[in-house]
């Protein structure tokens, strides 16, 4: 055992962590959320990965994202992150898409994955969104993202049998009211005053309010389902993981989480 899991070794024991050293996570987007999260799964014994990142380092990254400091303004972000991986842990196993996840590797990106996180923009990547679905069924990889929403965050996955994205944000709509980026139905969660304002500055500057708080605690939320999927079939998981239909709200200013199904 690596002396910087000693600590995380009496949770998971000899048979989580060789379920984690052996599986490998596809992470798509270093931002935000996607930061976060491929840390929290490297220090939490996850060493295989392939990372696809296009972005550079900008000062508005440094309200929320992990590794936005000023000494990594204008650097690529999968190489800061690169760099901090293995700093926590020389044995990982990095394969890189510095291009970003695009329409001509996406299926070598999803090919032999365990999991595949999307956690590209919102507004970014229409062509890999619109082929990923057919790929997931192809290589029986499920997706698992991840959204902020002030101080709250949304987790959403996707099991390559189950529901996909298409029918999931369709069923969305229709239980909405209205929507300004998503639909109401999951907004309506959130609180509704940080709602409102998050609302008002993406229809003036076209950019998404967002809080460290949101993102810490979406990039832990997404890290936290991504193991128990991983640890699926240990002694350590005791519930089934949670797939569309089925979502995850958490909001840290109502001190609220929800189990929701858009079916219901």
């Amino acid at each position: 055992m690596q002396e910087f899991l000693e600590r995380t070794f009496p949770i998971f024991g000899e048979e989580g962590l060789a379920a984690l050293s052996n599986q490998l996570v596809a992470i798509a987007g270093l931002g935000g959320v996607g930061g976060g999260t491929f840390l929290n799964l490297v220090r939490c014994g996850v060493k295989r990965f392939r990372l696809a990142e296009n972005g550079i380092f900008d000062p508005p990254d440094m309200n929320r994202q992990a590794a936005a400091f000023a000494s990594t303004m204008g650097i690529p972000k999968i190489k800061v992150y690169e760099k901090l991986a293995l700093e926590i842990n020389p044995e990982v196993k990095l394969e890189l898409f510095p291009e970003g996840m695009t329409a001509g590797n996406t299926e070598r990106y999803l090919e032999g994955s365990d999991v595949h996180i999307g956690v590209i923009d919102v507004e970014k990547g229409a062509d890999v969104k619109a082929m990923t679905p057919e790929l997931l069924k192809k290589y029986n990889v499920p997706m698992f993202t991840a959204g902020v929403f002030g101080f709250g965050a949304a987790l959403i996955a996707h099991h390559p049998q189950g529901m996909m994205p298409d029918e999931f944000w369709g069923l969305m709509a229709k239980r909405s009211k209205s929507d300004f980026l998503v639909p109401a139905f999951l907004t309506d969660r959130f609180n509704k005053t940080i709602m409102k304002r998050i609302s008002s500055f993406h229809n003036t500057k076209g950019k998404v309010a967002t809080t460290c708080i949101g993102g810490a605690l979406s990039g832990a939320l997404l890290a936290s389902e991504v193991l128990a999927y991983l640890l699926r079939d240990t002694s350590i998981v005791d519930r089934e993981i949670v797939f569309a239909p089925r979502f995850v709200t958490v909001d840290l200013l109502k001190l609220s989480m929800e189990v929701v199904d858009v079916t219901e």
